[in-house]
């Protein structure tokens, strides 16, 4: 087998670590700065692994609908559209966790955690993407209409400035524009013929160029009435998205296409970027939907061999190429000098769709964490602390073994962070919240090799047959654990949104490192050490092992559990029918309330005075400097002021005055909010539990039979029931961080089911005469001193969580204890 030798294992460990460092590893990255109207590029050392908007704030964005390009006969509708298409757009853009919110009924609020391409963001956002096909004019109109264009200028006393034309026609400027090109400079001041260069003669019917210099002035004079009118009837004038070179010359170039489009981009239904094979330059492919793919199918075919040109924001991108032969379905677009970034950004708009009405930046400053800094810090200190914790109890209860775990530990946190770093993810506190699951999975892992190996050695055999009796026998244990909470974590990926995501792909990268850690790395440590003491290992076996030798009935008492659970799910019902859940301004939107303080003001103690003062679950960011601040709240349910703005920002106000004193602190505006995250993310999250059931079911039924898998989906949603009602009867409010806590108790749970199913199938072939009743109660007892040492290490861990972790950390370690709990009662 691979990797039997030590030093095989040692090289693997060694690159591993290698390419985890290098991962981490500070690098310089170029930033473009504007200082005083100067930009300057500047190197700045940045940590690879990126944290996201709660964790260390980023780029705030206010935009609104931008009336003088695009008057809006709906603007409240047209804002909530647009917020929809900013929140696909940003998704694909690669931010976790932005925020994305309405502000009023005219301003959304658009907040990116640590961009190092703010521009590319701006674009990203502002840009509408609306996209349309149209064939160039093949008839000539505008080289007709031009002489007429010339005489409604000097009609109405219009020139061009020679000034903004080129200094002499070039040799290719004589011979595209043939004799005219050889008039004097002064002669040709003034006329619109005379800048808009016929390029027919390169094979492109409807293009023309104008000069770089001359472009602004032509445009403007195009725009102007009595030259307007001139403009043949069925014909639409388009310029280029970017100039060109010919010669010693840059001109941009002005086309004239047919006012029809063939289609535009409604009927797209996807855009990806890709190189194109022959040329390696950047493409960007598209998709049509059928009604779409016809249509364009229909009209492609009339215009075999003509010139289609493709627009995004009226604006022509790149030359049109000639259609060869009819299009259906499937296209390209062609970037010419374009980087891949940008077809990448053109792709991900392209895919949201196009804004109703152009957006305008209206504001822009840099923003604080939104968890506050307080938190963040307390936070740390309680992972320190649990952490602590864990270390302690393995080093106490197994002793060598125990360090080695713990080294192990060591191992996985750096691997889960190096490929986090690889995979350029965004670490937010639900992703968090997915590491600190994958570590009880890491420790679980652990144990049950540790327990395995103790039972061999209590077998009386070898101390080296024992070690590999032992991680051969928790094999199964671990795979199916895992696969089983792996599913689960890729249906969140699949059908979840910003948070739901980020915690999914912690979760799986955790679970794959304490995968390697567990059964590689500790497996490796072993052998160095029986390489120095062939015959001595320490596991306290009979000394300190718990309920070594349980034999409880726990079967004889399930009669009570069934009343147990029924009482707990019936009165978790009612109750929630009574109250129901109470989401937090996150899902349910509220009163932004921006204040400048005249001192310098500690967060932690504005959120909890704020809190004190019936304000729950207020956010609090710096906004663009040390004294002012953005307030997020929202008044109680049932309060008359809960949907009067001016109202709810009065009770904002007066929490202020208790907590700041009148007078210190001036209010800049206050506008209703809606929420970060609207009703799709509670849909996408149950959807991807509810089939993530199914998938567990399936993979427990292949790997067992039905009624496993049936079991551990029944005490699954016993969990999330019970957890639910939980939540209610302690009023917490369902926040994004109580959302990572529920789906963290998920997948603890499913591992859990999963550990004693397994010892079940290994006993059912064992102890093939014994009645089922009595292998369950066994296989119980003998996963027992596991469940005890692996539920224990959490709950310390959660309850160091609970105590130093503050007031924003504090719901997910409570419902992360009761789900653990509920979990082990279930299991």
């Amino acid at each position: 087998m691979y990797f039997e030798t030590l030093r095989s294992r040692l090289i693997v460990i060694g690159l591993l670590v290698a390419a985890s460092i290098i991962a981490l590893w500070p690098r310089g990255q170029k930033v473009r700065q504007t200082v005083n109207g100067v930009v300057r590029d500047t190197v700045e050392t940045r940590v690879p692994l990126k944290l996201g908007l709660d964790l260390q704030g980023g780029m705030h964005l206010a935009l609104e609908l931008d009336q003088s390009q695009t008057v809006s006969a709906d603007p409240k509708k047209d804002i909530d559209l647009a917020l929809v298409i900013l929140r696909k757009r940003i998704d694909e853009f690669g931010v976790a966790e932005p925020l994305i919110q309405k502000q009023g009924d005219n301003r959304i609020v658009v907040e990116l955690a640590g961009l190092t391409d703010p521009a590319g963001a701006k674009e990203i956002v502002q840009r509408s993407a609306f996209l349309e096909f149209r064939i160039t004019d093949r008839t000539g109109a505008l080289e007709k209409a031009l002489p007429s264009m010339d005489r409604a200028l000097r009609s109405a006393g219009l020139t061009i400035d020679t000034s903004a034309k080129a200094a002499a026609p070039s040799a290719v400027t004589q011979l595209l524009k043939g004799d005219s090109a050889k008039k004097d400079s002064t002669e040709t001041a003034g006329e619109l013929s005379n800048l808009i260069l016929s390029a027919g003669t390169q094979g492109t019917p409807g293009e023309y160029m104008v000069p770089a210099g001359a472009y602004p002035r032509v445009d403007s004079l195009l725009h102007v009435p009595e030259v307007a009118r001139l403009i043949p009837r069925g014909v639409v004038l388009r310029w280029s998205d970017a100039p060109i070179s010919v010669g010693v010359q840059s001109y941009q170039m002005l086309y004239a296409l047919e006012d029809r489009p063939l289609i535009t981009g409604s009927s797209l239904v996807d855009a990806k970027a890709e190189l194109d094979p022959l040329t390696s330059g950047p493409i960007v492919t598209f998709e049509l939907d059928r009604a779409g793919a016809r249509k364009f199918g229909e009209g492609t075919a009339k215009h075999v061999n003509d010139f289609m040109a493709i627009l995004l924001d009226n604006k022509v991108q790149g030359r049109p190429p000639v259609i060869q032969s009819r299009i259906d379905r499937r296209g390209q677009i062609t970037m010419g000098n374009k980087t891949i970034t940008e077809a990448q950004n053109l792709a991900l708009t392209l895919k949201a769709g196009a804004l109703p009405v152009p957006l305008k930046i209206v504001d822009q400053l840099e923003v604080g964490a939104s968890l506050g800094t307080d938190s963040i810090h307390k936070g740390i200190l309680s992972g320190l602390v649990g952490t602590l914790l864990v270390i302690v109890i393995m080093l106490g209860y197994y002793h060598l073994s125990g360090a080695l775990a713990v080294a192990g530990l060591a191992f996985y946190i750096l691997f889960t962070l190096g490929a986090l770093a690889m995979l350029e993810a965004t670490l937010t506190l639900p992703g968090i919240a997915g590491i600190v699951l994958s570590i009880g999975i890491a420790v679980d892992a652990n144990v049950l090799i540790f327990e395995r190996i103790r039972e061999e050695l209590a077998l009386g055999k070898t101390v080296r047959l024992s070690i590999d009796e032992g991680f051969r026998h928790a094999m199964n244990a671990i795979v199916d654990s895992n696969v089983t909470t792996v599913l689960t974590a890729l249906f969140l990926f699949q059908f979840g949104t910003g948070p739901v995501k980020g915690f999914a792909v912690t979760l799986t990268v955790g679970i794959m490192a304490s995968m390697i850690t567990a059964v590689f790395v500790v497996r490796t440590f072993y052998m160095i050490w029986l390489e120095r003491q062939p015959d001595a290992i320490s596991l306290s076996v009979g000394r300190t092992s718990m309920f070594a030798k349980a034999n409880y009935d726990f079967i004889s008492f399930r009669k009570y559990a069934y009343g147990i659970t029924a009482a707990i799910l019936l009165v978790g019902a009612v109750w929630l029918g009574i109250f129901r859940l109470d989401y937090s301004i996150e899902f349910t939107g509220g009163t932004l309330v921006q204040i400048t303080t005249s001192k310098t003001v500690d967060v932690g103690a504005l959120r909890s005075g704020l809190d004190r003062q019936g304000l729950k679950g207020a956010e609090i960011q710096s906004l663009g400097g040390a004294n002012r601040f953005a307030i997020r709240a929202r008044v109680g349910k049932g309060d008359p002021h809960a949907d009067d703005t001016q109202a709810a920002a009065a009770a904002v106000s007066k929490a202020l005055d208790a907590t700041l004193g009148a007078g210190t602190y001036k209010v800049d505006g206050a506008a209703a909010v809606g929420p970060k995250v609207g009703g799709e993310l509670r849909q996408q999250a149950f959807l991807a539990i509810f089939l993530s059931f199914f998938a567990v079911l399936a993979y427990l039924a292949w790997r067992f039979e039905w009624r496993f898998g049936l079991a551990a989906v029944a005490a699954t949603a016993h969990d999330i029931l019970a957890t639910i009602a939980f939540i209610s009867f302690m009023r917490l409010e369902v926040s994004l961080v109580v959302v990572a806590a529920v789906l963290s108790m998920v997948g603890y749970s499913l591992n859990d089911t999963i550990i004693i199913f397994d010892r079940v199938r290994e006993n059912l072939h064992k102890y093939k005469r014994d009645h089922f009743v009595d292998i369950l109660n066994r296989s119980i007892n003998e996963t027992l001193p596991r469940s005890i040492l692996t539920h224990g290490t959490s709950l310390s861990t959660l309850l160091a969580l609970t105590i130093f972790g503050g007031e924003v950390i504090r719901p997910f370690a409570l419902v992360m204890f009761f789900g653990v709990f509920t979990g082990t009662f279930s299991s």
